[in-house]
């Protein structure tokens, strides 16, 4: 058996068969969660599981709490279905998050993805990041990361899952999340409004109603970059900042307005006495988000 795990929650039109190449080993298994009807796999190494209708994290919700087998892999990547990337970036992922011993990670997204949060994005100055949020679009867990934070998609009623990424953050203590800014992958679809506008306000209120019934504020934040040689770089507050805008600058010919938002959230922590040039602070400070979904 593999030593990881890719659950993907997928329709007619997802983009997994490019993610394997068939013939060619891989040190982890693809399992595929249905929430309609697909045809048939033919080539493509990997089970498919029962159709459950609804939203991803619908079905995600009941798959991990009847079926036990992904306990038995020591990283689960739970990736949305217009995620093309390919075998060797999902075996990079997997192999940089495990030497990294992250407990909550994502690959970044390439510079020309769709995207809903900058932090995602590619910062072309680091190996990896240390942050405070992990997106909901292609989240990798390690196995007793997954099952401490199981019973939170009982919070997301709707099934969209929005608000959930403060509350993984919250409940690890901001430690050991990461962002793999090497290994990036391309989210093919936009992302915006539902199309059903009174929805849209509900998940909203439900979403606000998550944050504050756990004391946890969206924040975006980079503690430490990482360099190639899997290190903490030795940055202070303001060399951490510029590098991050250095390597995000792609971004802001479209939406100049990032700038102000990666400062803003990087601020707070410029007079936080304790702020460690290595590693990941073990009880960042709470403050207001500048802004939500």
């Amino acid at each position: 058996m593999a030593r990881d795990l890719v659950i993907a929650r997928v329709g007619r039109n997802s983009l997994h068969r490019a993610w394997i190449d068939e013939g060619k080993p891989r040190g982890w298994d693809l399992y595929l969660c249905p929430f309609q009807e697909i045809p048939p796999q033919t080539g493509v190494d990997c089970t498919v599981g029962e159709v459950i209708p609804g939203p991803k994290w619908t079905g995600l919700r009941t798959l991990l709490n009847e079926w036990d087998g992904w306990r038995d892999y020591d990283n689960i990547w739970l990736p949305d279905d217009d995620i093309l990337t390919n075998q060797d970036t999902i075996s990079a992922m997997f192999e940089a998050a495990a030497a990294l011993q992250f407990k909550l990670f994502t690959p970044s997204l390439q510079e020309n993805s769709h995207y809903g949060h900058y932090i995602i994005m590619r910062n072309r100055n680091f190996f990896a990041r240390r942050v405070s949020f992990v997106e909901i679009m292609v989240p990798g867990f390690s196995r007793p990361v997954l099952e401490q934070l199981l019973h939170t998609l009982d919070l997301s009623t709707f099934g969209w899952g929005w608000g959930l990424e403060p509350v993984w953050a919250k409940l690890l203590d901001y430690e050991d999340l990461g962002i793999l800014d090497a290994v990036p992958v391309l989210h093919t679809r936009p992302v915006g409004k539902l199309r059903d506008a009174d929805l849209h306000r509900r998940m909203s209120e439900e979403n606000d109603q998550i944050l504050a019934a756990h004391d946890a504020p969206l924040q975006m934040v980079t503690f430490a970059g990482i360099g190639p040689d899997l290190k903490d770089m030795a940055l202070t507050p303001d060399e951490l900042l510029v590098r991050l805008v250095q390597g995000w600058d792609y971004l802001f010919a479209e939406n100049p307005g990032l700038l102000r938002w990666i400062v803003g959230h990087q601020a707070p922590f410029f007079s936080w006495p304790d702020y460690p040039v290595l590693g990941t602070p073990a009880s960042p400070p709470a403050w207001p988000g500048l802004g939500k979904r």
